[in-house]
């Protein structure tokens, strides 16, 4: 197949791209947002390695000119942080993007943190069309699995949908292999929630008489170093809190 990878640099999204060269895919390009500040990471030395060309998102529109609409027979995109433009899509047969949580409930940003923020005991990943807009398109696949965000973390979450994203490329990868073609039903936009940046930022916030269990729960949702967490203000200046759960994690 020829194919294109909208992706950041992560041990899974390298993975995805292993996957792709070991099935002898034809790996037009991978494409990266900032390509310069992932110079010395493992996915772009394996791309090198593999004779994949690395793209920077600023010259997309130059690249994309290369091809006839419905060229390309995929485009792929996990954890890409740009929107992926609908003249680009339309170069290939199909465009999936590989969610990091599940749909509808889940549209937006840091989703790991607001199930976990949420209490949920079940959370899953997400393969659907691309189609312009974030999170919006047409679902290929939902897997969902058991998870106790009540009392689990950000960063054991994050491992565990990563396992899950990489099941969930194998199996839509073979399916577009073998089939030429993917089925896919609409969203019910109408359920779930888009999670915004600054919804994420006003989360991270523990007001003013706040409950134990609520800071408990806010430091456990946001604690994911070495990006800032739950924080309390006072004068102006920020204070980031910590569990006694965190301390002895941190000195084992």
């Amino acid at each position: 197949m020829r194919c294109v990878l909208f992706t950041k640099p992560k041990p899974v999204t390298l993975s995805l791209l292993k996957h792709m060269v070991e099935s002898g895919d034809e790996v037009e390009a991978v494409i990266l947002y900032g390509a310069e500040r992932y110079i010395d990471t493992p996915l772009v030395a394996y791309a090198r390695e593999h004779a994949v060309p690395i793209v920077d998102f600023v010259v997309c529109d130059e690249f994309f000119d290369r091809f006839s609409v419905r060229e390309l027979d995929a485009i792929w995109c996990c954890t890409f942080p740009r929107l992926i433009r609908e003249e680009w899509i339309g170069k290939a047969d199909v465009a999936v993007n590989f969610h990091g949580a599940p749909l509808p409930e889940y549209r937006g940003v840091f989703a790991y943190n607001f199930a976990i923020l949420n209490g949920d005991d079940v959370f899953g990943v997400t393969a659907h069309l691309m189609n312009g807009s974030f999170d919006t398109g047409d679902i290929v696949e939902v897997e969902r699995f058991s998870y106790d965000c009540a009392s689990g973390s950000v960063a054991e979450l994050v491992a565990l949908s990563d396992e899950h994203i990489l099941a969930l490329f194998r199996r839509v990868h073979e399916q577009l292999k073998q089939n030429g073609c993917l089925t896919a039903v609409p969203q019910d936009l109408s359920c779930g929630h888009y999670y915004s940046r600054d919804d994420f930022e006003e989360a991270k916030r523990i007001p003013p008489g706040a409950s134990a269990a609520d800071v408990e729960r806010r430091i456990r949702a946001f604690w994911y170093p070495p990006y800032e967490g739950a924080y309390r203000e006072v004068e102006g200046e920020r204070f980031y809190p910590v569990t006694r759960e965190i301390l002895r994690e941190l000195g084992q």
